[in-house]
């Protein structure tokens, strides 16, 4: 039920915000919804979101990969959409902890994962791609078209029974 809500979140603002094409450029969306996106370099976190008095600012590590950099700023977008009773959160980058098993995080993950590969334009160029057969090259080409990398992209086509 939870994935479901959030890919109608998702339609939802990339139709109010008139957004039609891939790549989905996040820091438009961001800039739209008056989000401030702040980059520095971390080895703490990869991104964060505060909010203050009516305002928001997204942190990212710009120390890290162009994709990564937007499925994070995807994320705190997810964090700010579908958590707004919490004013702070902090993703951090330790890869000795388990930190993105929580609902919380998980839940940003979908609607990341969501508004950046948008289910309908993606079916339509997956589908248009397997027609040659769908192997590692064909996932590159998707990667590359929605500017994600290719374990979000593959991760995605999973959780929408694209792939098995």
């Amino acid at each position: 039920m939870i994935i479901e809500k959030i890919e109608n979140i998702t339609e939802e603002i990339l139709n109010k915000l008139n957004i039609k094409n891939i790549p989905v450029q996040v820091d438009e969306i961001a800039s739209k919804l008056q989000i401030k996106i702040s980059r520095a370099p971390s080895k703490d976190f990869s991104g964060l979101l505060i909010r203050k008095d009516g305002h928001a600012l997204i942190g990212i590590n710009d120390n890290e990969a162009p994709v990564r950099q937007r499925f994070t700023i995807a994320h705190e977008l997810g964090h700010f959409f579908l958590h707004p009773r919490k004013d702070t959160f902090v993703d951090y980058r330790d890869n000795k902890k388990d930190v993105m098993r929580t609902a919380v995080e998980k839940q940003a993950n979908m609607f990341a994962a969501a508004l950046l590969m948008p289910r309908t334009l993606l079916e339509k160029d997956f589908r248009a791609l397997i027609k040659k057969g769908f192997g590692e090259d064909e996932l590159a080409i998707l990667a590359d078209k929605y500017q994600v990398s290719e374990d979000a992209m593959k991760f995605r086509l999973l959780n929408l029974n694209f792939l098995k």
